[in-house]
C-alpha cells in the first residue's frame, strides 16, 4: 500500500490533479483540488509549481488553476477564382457558413507563393475589410483571379458546407 508522503503517492497526486484539468474547460480552485484529493491547499499548490517545472501549461487564475492548451480548430485551404465583382459574394459565403478567412494566397510564377492576413472572422470585419479592399488593388489580378484562401471553422462538417457552397456558386477551382 502507497502512503499519502511517498514519492508514488505525490506522482499519483500530481498526475490525478492533471488530469482533473485537463478533463474541465472551468478554472479549478487549489482548495477544490485538496479537498477531492484528501490533502491541503497548500500541497496542491507545491504539486501545481512542481508541474509547471515540468512544462505543464497550467494557468493560475483568481478562480484556480486551468490547463492553457492551445486551441488547433479544423483549417482548410480552398483554391478559388473569380473576377473583382465577386470577392463579396465569395466571403459572405465563407463568413456566413461559420468560417474564418485567415488569409489569401497566390502562386506568383516569378515570385512563389505571395499571403496577406485577412484575419475575417465576422459580418462586422467582413466590412471593414471590403471597405478597404475597394480602394487597394487586389492580390488576385496577377493571377488572373486565381488563389486560394485558408478558412478555419469550429469543426469540419462547417468547412464542408463551405465547401459546398463554394462549389455551387463555381467558386472552387484547381490550384494553378
Amino acid at each position: 500500500m502507497v502512503r499519502n508522503g511517498s514519492r508514488a503517492g505525490n506522482n499519483d497526486r500530481r498526475t490525478a490533479i492533471l488530469s482533473k484539468l485537463e478533463s474541465s474547460r472551468t478554472p479549478i480552485s487549489a482548495t477544490k483540488l485538496g479537498d477531492w484529493l484528501g490533502v491541503t491547499r497548500q500541497v496542491i499548490v507545491k504539486d501545481v509549481a512542481l508541474l509547471r517545472a515540468e512544462g505543464i501549461p497550467i494557468l493560475s487564475t483568481n478562480r484556480g488553476y486551468i490547463l492553457n492548451r492551445p486551441i488547433q480548430l479544423p483549417r482548410r485551404e480552398f483554391w478559388v477564382r473569380h473576377d473583382y465583382l465577386a470577392t463579396k459574394t465569395e466571403l459572405e459565403i465563407i463568413v456566413e457558413h461559420g468560417g474564418r478567412i485567415l488569409d489569401v494566397k497566390i502562386d506568383h510564377p516569378q515570385y512563389g507563393e505571395i499571403s496577406a492576413d485577412l484575419n475575417v472572422v465576422s459580418p462586422k470585419s467582413l466590412k471593414s475589410f471590403l471597405e478597404s479592399f475597394e480602394r487597394h488593388q487586389r492580390l488576385s489580378r496577377l493571377t488572373d483571379g486565381y488563389h486560394k484562401h485558408t478558412v478555419e471553422a469550429d469543426n469540419e462538417e462547417t468547412l464542408d458546407a463551405i465547401e459546398a457552397a463554394l462549389g455551387e456558386h463555381g467558386f472552387l477551382s484547381e490550384p494553378k
